[in-house]
């Protein structure tokens, strides 16, 4: 997609304003700044996008500057996990970001458009302490419980979509107009509109019958899972989720679109077995947020450097989207894939990922520092 394409769609998106009413965002929302957000800066994924993930996170581990994997505390990390938890924790109750299940859901292209959905809304996290103060509750119950009003409201097609305002916005998600917030609540109205318009104009009612058609291709036969993420991140800007390390090479992380293929395979499988991606859903990679770092940090598996851990731990400021926070994220996801690894595969990547964010929720890991970023859409 061209660059010019993805300006005409942000053009016309419209915002709220410190009034609380809704303007035409035009020369307000140009194509830089949602670049800034990290949408629309980052070239096509070209291949597998598990592989393109595993290798250039490897490289990540060799050029970091801030953070670097313990490696025998990553073997005696990996020697007391318990597989048959890592393997099941995403089958039961995880908490109050992924506790929605199959049998909530009439059929599997219900399943499908909400899975797809979720996984496009999570992020919001680098907001987690103004939604406290402002809202009572984090970024994650913002997330699932806005996403479950969206359900409820009505059919999360794609021309409802692209025509989202902003007043519902701030009602689904519970976000009152603050100025602390207005920027989520401006990432969220774009992301949505603008991945309804994009659904639309590729030709598609919703986020299942894109799915059907990808997973129904010559390639998807022996990759399926790979497919659909790399088409979810060539397709849709707000999952084309990448990064440039400090040489300069980029680092493919592609957290919300594997995240996607997780909830498809949890929540849609079930009515049918189309969507279970057993082919290679088990070589898909840990959908790395801000969490997972922070648990592989407690754990010791994790190290960062003084100025970096001062930063996260002391000043508790945001952290930009930038290298520190590549880093973070690219070279956590190398280390899921060495856990994986010390176990003897017992477990996938994705599962060891489900787990260490459950983990995150538990009583005094909850309350252990994570980084944060406010200029990103991706998680």
């Amino acid at each position: 997609m061209d660059h010019h394409v993805l300006h005409t769609l942000v053009e016309d998106v419209e915002c709220v304003g410190n009034d609380g009413d809704i303007h035409t965002l035009g020369v307000l929302m140009s194509y830089e700044t949602v670049v800034h957000w990290g949408m629309g800066g980052m070239p096509p994924i070209e291949g597998n996008p598990f592989e393109l993930a595993r290798s250039s996170c490897l490289h990540a581990v060799e050029v970091a500057r801030d953070v670097s994997i313990d490696e025998a505390q990553l073997l005696d990390f990996a020697a007391n996990l318990n597989a048959g938890e890592v393997r099941s924790v995403a089958n039961g109750h995880l908490g109050e970001n992924l506790d929605t299940l199959s049998d909530q859901f009439e059929d599997a292209r219900n399943a499908v458009n909400f899975a797809v959905l979720f996984s496009l809304l999570q992020f919001g996290h680098g907001f987690r302490h103004e939604l406290h103060e402002f809202c009572g509750v984090g970024a994650s119950k913002t997330i699932t419980l806005g996403t479950r009003q969206m359900r409820a409201a009505g059919d999360l097609c794609a021309s409802r979509l692209s025509k989202v305002e902003a007043r519902e916005i701030r009602r689904w998600f519970g976000l009152p107009v603050e100025p602390a917030l207005e920027e989520l609540t401006m990432q969220l109205l774009t992301v949505l509109r603008q991945t309804g318009r994009l659904l639309e104009r590729q030709g598609f009612a919703d986020f299942e019958s894109l799915c059907r058609q990808v997973l129904t291709s010559r390639e998807a036969t022996q990759f399926p899972a790979a497919t659909l993420v790399r088409e979810l991140a060539n397709r849709f800007p707000a999952f084309n989720d990448q990064a440039i390390l400090a040489d300069g090479s980029h680092v493919v992380l592609v957290k919300k679109a594997t995240l996607a293929a997780g909830e498809i395979r949890r929540l849609a499988a079930p009515h049918d077995p189309f969507y279970s991606m057993s082919e290679d859903l088990h070589r898909a990679v840990a959908p790395v947020d801000n969490v997972i770092p922070a648990m592989l940090v407690y754990d010791g598996v994790l190290r960062l450097s003084p100025a970096l851990h001062n930063r996260i731990h002391h000043e508790r400021v945001p952290l930009p989207r930038g290298v520190q926070e590549a880093e973070l994220r690219a070279v956590a996801l190398a280390a899921c894939e060495r856990v994986v690894a010390a176990t003897g595969d017992t477990f996938s990547a994705l599962d060891l990922g489900y787990y260490l964010w459950r983990s995150g929720k538990a009583p005094g890991k909850r309350e252990f520092a994570r980084h944060h970023t406010k200029d990103t859409i991706f998680y």
